[in-house]
């Protein structure tokens, strides 16, 4: 099993449509995050208040890292309630994708080293870019301002442990150049390394 992670726009989703269109199956762990939030979304609320919920009555994503990502606690607790939750839909995504031993499957993750997972993939591409890209991306996709891009990557930081302790070979793929680069490295590391 192949892993995949970036940090903050540095280009993941990217890297992940580009292997899917080399055959892969790339289980974005990142959207049964968002399914695991909706099934445990009453609790949510408990421990976050009525804010972490739109009228619509769906979790309001937005306001919900607002609040956990300013408070590292408040973001343990919130962990503890949805992350189990979304470990297992990760499992039975990857069985309905012929497993790790089946095929070519990606688990494509922002907090892939924290996942139980990350120990079952071989190899990891994790995406890197520079930070002006970044921060220019940031402001054209989510139009957040510069500072708050910053928080966010500076919040990502506390993923290096959990990469420290990862047996996996890790390949660092730089996404500084544009797209016609980008499908360049990762068809040559499809063809040479996975």
């Amino acid at each position: 099993m192949l892993g995949l992670t970036g940090g903050y726009c540095a280009g993941k989703s990217e890297v992940a449509a580009i292997l899917s269109g080399l055959g892969w199956t790339c289980i974005d762990v990142d959207a049964l995050g968002h399914r695991a939030l909706e099934y445990n979304l009453p609790a949510v609320v408990r421990l976050l208040g009525p804010d972490a919920q739109r009228p619509d009555g769906l979790p309001d994503r937005r306001a919900i890292g607002q609040l956990v990502f300013s408070d590292k606690a408040l973001l343990r607790q919130f962990e503890a309630l949805v992350h189990p939750a979304m470990f297992a839909l990760t499992d039975e995504a990857i069985k309905a994708a012929g497993g790790e031993q089946d095929g070519k499957v990606c688990l494509d993750a922002a907090i892939l080293y924290r996942l139980p997972q990350a120990a079952r993939c071989r190899t990891i591409l994790e995406v890197r870019a520079p930070l002006l890209v970044r921060l220019r991306r940031g402001m054209a996709r989510d139009g957040l301002g510069p500072l708050r891009i910053l928080q966010r990557i500076l919040s990502q930081r506390s993923l290096q442990p959990a990469r420290k302790a990862c047996k996996a070979r890790i390949i660092p793929v730089s996404n500084a150049g544009g797209r016609q680069e980008l499908v360049r490295i990762i068809e040559t590391l499809a063809r040479q390394t996975f």
